[in-house]
């Protein structure tokens, strides 16, 4: 690629992120003149107007749209290029990480991950942040490192790996009934339940099996986390359903009975996803490592 050019995809990578000629030339020492002819190229060289007038702002055409994210990692990918300088080893590097996952992911595995990173990379640290949505704009803005989640996250240049099949099991205090005797679907069933990390769905997958058995559950409390739902069957009679993974520290701080769920369930698939400017970065590739090696630690444990 000619300097031209390259300077022609770092302004459009401005254009698109700032939608505005006047604050883009400032990003790019450019005046607003000189911005614009810029902006000229880059529709001749598409064949698309990129960005157009709406009332007193520019918004971005549908093709522009489709190629605004490749657009950004060709652009990140080429600053961190011209820009790289001598690496530092993993040992000396500080840096802190930021994932976003759910809170019971947090409190299973976030010692664990950071133990590992700490073999290698002393000084490194991690943040957990709670998942407010699906949105993958945190990943491309560089504010988050490392989504956590149990579905594929929507976006074209997006990394995806899977680390594990998760079952649930169901949770309930240690004198509870269904902690004395053999479960079947029916008693199951029969006993008021807790609603976790569904994101306000009124039903999920244990109620359309429950369905299939012309059975159905009553629920009789909504919280918006696994951690919330174990806390609250352990002071309480009502059945909570998590995943596996969490219930190994669980039984030990809350006194919980824990017991497979009769029902047919298909296992949840957990993937790690992250933004491809990060793919290549060593530090990123050891947490990678370290949360993947966590995963399969407590797989392990499982009997898996």
């Amino acid at each position: 690629m000619q300097s031209t050019d390259m300077n022609l995809l770092l302004a459009l990578d401005v254009l698109l992120r700032e939608e505005s000629v006047t604050i883009a030339g400032e990003r790019m020492g450019l005046s607003a003149p000189a911005m614009s002819r810029t902006l000229l190229r880059a529709r001749k060289l598409m064949g698309d107007p990129i960005l157009v007038r709406a009332g007193r702002r520019l918004v971005p055409t549908p093709k522009a749209l489709e190629l605004k994210a490749r657009i950004q990692a060709l652009a990140d990918e080429a600053r961190s290029i011209v820009h790289s300088g001598p690496t530092a080893s993993l040992a000396d590097m500080r840096r802190t990480f930021t994932i976003r996952a759910d809170e019971s992911f947090a409190g299973a595995f976030a010692t664990k991950i950071l133990d590992r990173l700490n073999e290698k990379a002393p000084q490194m640290n991690v943040r957990f942040l709670a998942r407010p949505d699906e949105s993958v704009e945190p990943l491309r803005e560089g504010s988050v490192d490392l989504d956590i989640v149990s579905r594929s996250m929507a976006g074209p240049e997006i990394k995806v790996q899977m680390l594990d099949q998760v079952k649930f099991v169901g949770a309930v205090r240690a004198g509870h009934v269904l902690a004395r005797e053999k479960i079947t679907a029916a008693k199951f069933a029969c006993h008021k339940h807790i609603s976790s990390g569904r994101m306000g769905k009124p039903r999920g997958p244990i109620d359309f099996e429950l369905e299939k058995l012309g059975l159905s559950r009553t629920i009789g409390l909504w919280v918006p986390s696994f951690f919330s739902a174990l806390v609250a069957a352990a002071t309480s009679d009502l059945v909570a359903a998590v995943p596996r993974y969490f219930t190994s520290s669980a039984v030990s701080l809350f006194g919980l009975h824990t017991f497979r769920i009769p029902l047919n369930l298909e296992p949840v698939t957990i993937f790690q996803v992250w933004h491809p400017r990060s793919d290549a970065d060593p530090a990123h590739r050891l947490l990678r490592e370290c949360v993947r090696g966590a995963f399969k630690e407590k797989s392990l444990a499982f009997g898996r």
